[in-house]
């Protein structure tokens, strides 16, 4: 297991900021598990939601998320 460091902006008012370390197998594991467990309410909970998500972090000119690989920074 790798561990990711992911951060994401919601749109709310207060408490914008989540940002969680998880072990996942994978970057995508990492964001779908984040996905389920941080961003309920902010995009529809099936996979349309979470491209919608995904895109959110990979897109240069708004991305809102970002995650990092800690094993790799950490080698």
């Amino acid at each position: 297991m790798s561990k990711f460091s992911i951060a994401f902006v919601t749109p709310e008012e207060r408490n914008q900021l989540r940002h969680r370390i998880l072990d996942a197998s994978d970057q995508d594991a990492a964001l779908r598990k984040f996905f389920s467990e941080e961003v309920q309410g902010f995009y529809s909970e099936d996979d349309q939601g979470f491209y919608y998500f995904k895109e959110d972090f990979f897109d240069k000119t708004s991305g809102c998320g970002n995650i990092i690989n800690i094993d790799q920074q950490l080698s």
